[in-house]
């Protein structure tokens, strides 16, 4: 189990413990659920690896028996595989597009923001202030841009 599973059910465990014996149907059935999701997010990622191993195979089978020739299963490889490729650099680049508009949106943002506070009033606090802005505004960004990307 992944570590935030792992907190999730340290954290349930104490909960039970301050809460007492009246509570235990609720936090028991919240448990099983957050497990059940889990465990229903592997079998779907298991399956959808075995369906997919399981079509790729009965193309090259239909191709031995239908062409029977190395270089047309080979090139039914190079197929498959730029396929694969093409879907993974899609979903890159959709997610290039949005650390883009995030970044533009935020960036837009802060502005509007400072614009505000340096014409109220351009005291050091008012500076002060639209520093922490934008220092916000950058660790959001930094953070988005570096976090993992679903497969």
């Amino acid at each position: 189990m992944a570590a935030d599973s792992q907190a999730e059910i340290a954290a349930s465990v104490a909960a039970l413990q301050e809460l007492g014996p009246g509570y235990d149907q609720a936090l028991a059935e919240g448990l099983v659920e957050r497990i059940s999701a889990e465990i229903d997010k592997r079998i779907a990622a298991e399956i959808d690896n075995r369906v997919t191993a399981e079509v790729d195979s009965r193309i090259l089978v239909q191709l031995d028996r239908y062409a029977g020739c190395r270089h047309q299963r080979r090139r039914a490889r190079r197929m498959i595989r730029a396929e694969r490729r093409a879907i993974r650099a899609e979903r890159a680049d959709r997610s290039g597009r949005q650390s883009v508009v995030l970044a533009f949106g935020s960036m837009l943002v802060a502005l509007s923001v400072t614009a505000i506070v340096l014409k109220g009033s351009p005291g050091f606090a008012a500076i002060l202030l639209m520093a922490l802005i934008w220092v916000i505004v950058g660790i959001i960004n930094v953070a988005y841009a570096m976090r993992k990307h679903p497969q």
